[in-house]
């Protein structure tokens, strides 16, 4: 099959080719040519308003719902799901239904039949079935392919569980990923604790809920110069600590939802429970704390957090939905779309496609010649709003249902 992309800007810091405007001709799964005005009989044309190109997408922390949950997502929609939004990599959390922690459900993941070219890497779990209060088996999964270690969204609040955990992970050269989030702080709370909180009249999350465990997590990997990724970050507060840690020289890396970089508690005034999500929204002063952190380069990754969840889980009044909404199909329009005037488009696909694989010491693609194809084309001046009737997701808990970010994902090719 050979495929022709016309009149396309690719967007990667590592090609010779970066911000250059040109055709790319595909051929048998590899790039063959990058120049202007390539011609190609038979090739299969893509075209666009304002294409451009990089690497595929890769996130971290995606939740897969099979096995356990296939009512909301299987391994095939999840796939599908992330190839309409651009991602060829998905390093997906253990919180299945069984806990994704034995040699066998990590082959289960990592080589199902189902993935739809998608690469799959799995997270084994910190903790024994996520119950923060074992070790699990962190060689036996490492040796089938686990690519890190979480309890996913499930905060360790066991200060010695998680001290191990760097321990035994550094035996096996393998990574920490770790939501912060202090229950006994945050426990009851519907989203940030601030002056809507107050009006709306719900219980807050306050920021030193997530400030606590953030300084712990620096203290415990600086005592035992482990790895650690702080996952899903959301303050102003932690933003500054992480900064000052990295600093000192701490092997610590950061993430943060999109979502929390396009919205603020404000947003939830008309209680759309698409929006209550985990982290929780924040004020204005973290969103915009966070946008800076992605420039300093404090914050290394931004993810989709996608969580997919049935219609019982969230069409419910706001105080009994679940948290959680999902990201893969809508992260790169909305976060390019909301943010450009903000974040460059290069720094912004930066942390989407080579910042994740570097935190999970994963090779990078190439955009050259001879190199197999593994792209995510998309058209920045797009007309057509985000449909549901297009999502490949089996949920569809997500708040960009019928907005438009003029930008759109044409096409995720692998090999």
């Amino acid at each position: 099959m050979t495929v022709l992309i016309k009149n396309v800007t690719i967007v990667h810091e590592g090609s010779k080719h970066h911000l250059q405007k040109t055709d790319i001709f595909i051929n048998n799964g590899k790039i063959e040519k990058i120049g202007k005005n390539i011609k190609a009989a038979d090739a299969e044309v893509i075209k666009g308003n304002d294409l451009y190109c990089c690497i595929g997408l890769c996130d971290i922390g995606t939740h897969s719902g099979e096995p356990g949950y296939e009512h909301r997502e299987t391994i095939d929609s999840l796939t599908k799901a992330a190839l309409a939004g651009g991602y060829t990599t998905l390093a997906v959390f253990p919180n299945n239904k069984p806990v994704t922690q034995s040699k066998a459900d990590i082959k289960y993941l990592k080589d199902h039949p189902d993935r739809n070219g998608v690469e799959i890497l799995p997270i084994g779990a910190l903790s024994k079935d996520l119950k923060g209060v074992d070790i699990a088996e962190y060689m036996d999964m490492m040796s089938a392919g686990a690519i890190a270690f979480s309890d996913g969204m499930k905060s360790v609040q066991d200060t010695g569980l998680i001290s191990r955990a760097l321990q035994y992970a550094n035996q096996v050269d393998g990574i920490i990923i770790h939501h912060p989030d202090d229950h006994y702080l945050s426990q009851g709370g519907e989203m940030h604790e601030g002056d809507m909180s107050t009006s709306l009249g719900m219980k807050g999350v306050p920021v030193i809920a997530e400030l606590n465990l953030v300084q712990r997590d620096i203290l415990i990997n600086d005592y035992n110069k482990g790895t650690i990724v702080e996952h899903c970050i959301s303050s102003e507060r932690s933003v500054k600590a992480i900064k000052a840690a990295k600093k000192d020289g701490n092997r610590i890396t950061a993430t943060v939802s999109y979502q929390n970089l396009l919205h603020t508690d404000e947003d939830l005034n008309d209680f759309d429970t698409n929006l209550k999500v985990s982290p929780v929204l924040r004020a204005k002063s973290d969103k915009k704390a966070l946008i800076q952190g992605l420039n300093d380069n404090t914050i290394d990754v931004i993810v989709s957090n996608h969580t997919p969840l049935d219609e019982e889980a969230k069409n419910l009044e706001f105080t009994y939905a679940t948290p959680g909404a999902t990201g893969l199909e809508t992260c790169l329009a909305a976060t390019i779309g909301s943010l450009q005037k903000v974040i460059t488009i290069p720094q912004l696909i930066h942390k989407l496609t080579v910042t994740p694989r570097q935190v999970l010491k994963l090779p990078i693609p190439d955009i050259e010649v001879g190199a197999k194809a593994n792209l995510c084309i998309f058209d920045m001046a797009s007309s057509e709003g985000i449909i549901k009737s297009n999502f490949q997701s089996k949920s569809n808990n997500n708040p960009y249902i019928g907005k438009d970010f003029g930008v759109k994902v044409v096409a995720t090719m692998i090999g």
